[in-house]
Formats: C-alpha cells, structure tokens, sequence
C-alpha cells in the first residue's frame, strides 16, 4: 500500500510513490529544523538573543533533595505519621528526587506522582483543589483526566515561577499535606 503510486502516474514510471512523498516530507522538515537551528546559532554568536527560545528556570536537584529530606526528618519527629514516600518533580514533571521510607504502604507509588502531577498542573495544592471541588461532575472529570484531588501535592514557587512540585503519601490526605508543606519549608 505505501507503494502505490498517485493519481495520474503509472506503477511502471517514475510517479510519485506515497513512500517517496513521505520521504520528501520528512528531508523538508529536517532541512526547515536544521535551517532553524543554523539561524539560531548564528544568531548567538553574534550576540542575539537566538530567536524564540524562552530560558525556563527548574529546581535544582540540590534543592529537591534538601525538600525530600526535611520531609523525612518531620515524618520522624513525629510519631503519629506514618512512613511517607514523598517526591519532587521539576517544572517539566519529570521526578528529581524521591525517598519511600519503610513501612509506606505500595498505594504512595502510585498516588504521589499523581498528586504531584495534580500540584504542578494546576499551580495549587491539591488539598486546596480538593476543598473548592465539591461537584461530583467536576470531581469525575479531575479524576477520568489523570489527575487527584488527595491532599499531599504541592507546587513549588520561585519568585512568583512554577519550578515543581512536591507530593508526599502514605497517611490520611491531611498529614501528606502536613508532610508536603513542611517539605517545602527547606526551600
């Protein structure tokens, strides 16, 4: 079927086969791409600002570590939390730092990178999200996306800029939002 050739030619000739026209297709965008990229290199060496490109300031794994173990520490000054997985992710969502205690029961590793997910998308704690959500409609429709309204997951903000969030998980949705935000503390 990729070899059939267009309307108009022949299978004998020279006709432009839907494997040819796929071929030209991807050489012109590659050619486009690296035509963009000589530019914007060009541009650099000269000083320019290299066209469109937009800088995007993320946590540090320094700082994503720090907000895991100042997690870790309240768990156990506490006593009455149970052991926590907590996460951070960066501005992109990808995971960065992470720390299961012992003891934490295996729905963390599926709950927190949602919670954390939940907090990055939306900017805002999901405990908060949780407690403005109460149409069972709109709570369907958070959930069916992919999305949680536990509480645990909190963004991390930077001179008024997402950089990632934290999730933490493992106890009732209130102490994962106690642990999250004493997390961030060490930020």
């Amino acid at each position: 079927m990729d070899d059939q050739t267009t309307p108009g030619t022949d299978a004998g000739s020279e006709g432009l086969t839907r494997r040819r026209a796929l071929g030209y297709g991807s050489a012109l965008a590659a050619g486009a791409a690296i035509s963009q990229l000589g530019a914007e290199a060009a541009s650099a060496r000269e000083g320019g600002s290299g066209g469109d490109s937009i800088a995007m300031r993320t946590i540090s794994l320094e700082q994503a570590e720090r907000i895991v173990a100042a997690g870790v520490r309240y768990v156990r000054r506490h006593p009455k939390i149970p052991p926590m997985f907590i996460l951070v992710v960066d501005a992109c969502g990808d995971e960065k730092a992470s720390r299961r205690m012992d003891g934490n029961g295996a729905a963390s590793v599926v709950l927190v990178p949602i919670k954390a997910h939940t907090s990055r998308s939306f900017r805002r704690a999901t405990a908060e999200l949780a407690a403005n959500t109460t149409d069972p409609a709109r709570i369907a429709s958070f959930t069916s996306a992919g999305f949680s309204l536990l509480g645990g997951g909190r963004p991390i903000i930077e001179h008024d800029m997402l950089i990632g969030a934290v999730a933490a998980g493992g106890g009732t949705p209130e102490q994962d939002d106690e642990v999250a935000e004493a997390a961030l503390r060490a930020l």
